[in-house]
């Protein structure tokens, strides 16, 4: 791989651990928020009025940051019944697809992400609720986190199909770690 394709490659992968940090920041955020409503409501019966928004709000940013990062890593649940039952270079190919088909979704969904946020910024859209904030800071990490996952797709089909082309050795993921089968 050449020096820019490693550079960029650095850069990809600190980008993805960098966002999950921060998805992983606010998980104990949420948490920590939940607690404290808990015990502010039966302990001390004060309960605050924004910890259910904060929560809503924070799931987004969660789950949208942090995706990409974990297909990064294949940390994904995965449903392999028939999957594992095929040749490695069939199971390749078959992520390969599989990785485009997804892409082509995540597409859909960075499109319609940004067209709802842009929709939301020049509306001037709110939420009113608890807090009045703008909407479109809440539909952002739709986009954005849908546009990564669209180029990790991509970089994982890509790197199939050079697998592919280069007749490299293909992992066995049926075998136990450390042991690959060609």
């Amino acid at each position: 791989m050449s020096q820019l394709g490693q550079t960029l490659e650095r850069a990809w992968d600190s980008l993805l651990n960098g966002l999950a940090y921060v998805a992983g920041l606010l998980v104990v955020a949420v948490a920590l928020s939940v607690l404290y409503e808990v015990v502010a409501r039966y302990f001390f019966n004060s309960p605050t009025i924004w910890a259910v928004d904060f929560t809503e709000y924070s799931l987004v940013y969660i789950t949208f940051l942090g995706t990409p990062w974990v297909l990064r890593d294949h940390a994904h649940t995965r449903v392999e019944l028939v999957v594992e039952r095929l040749r490695p270079r069939l199971r390749l190919v078959l992520g390969m697809l599989v990785s485009l088909a997804a892409a082509t979704g995540a597409v859909v969904m960075a499109w319609e992400g940004a067209w709802e946020t842009w929709e939301s910024y020049l509306g001037g859209h709110a939420e009113l609720k608890a807090w009045r904030v703008y909407r479109w800071p809440l539909i952002l990490p739709i986009c954005v986190g849908s546009f990564l996952l669209v180029v990790e797709f991509l970089r994982q089909a890509c790197n199939n199909l050079g697998m592919l082309s280069r007749g490299d050795p293909i992992p066995d993921e049926s075998a136990p770690p450390g042991q690959d089968s060609l």
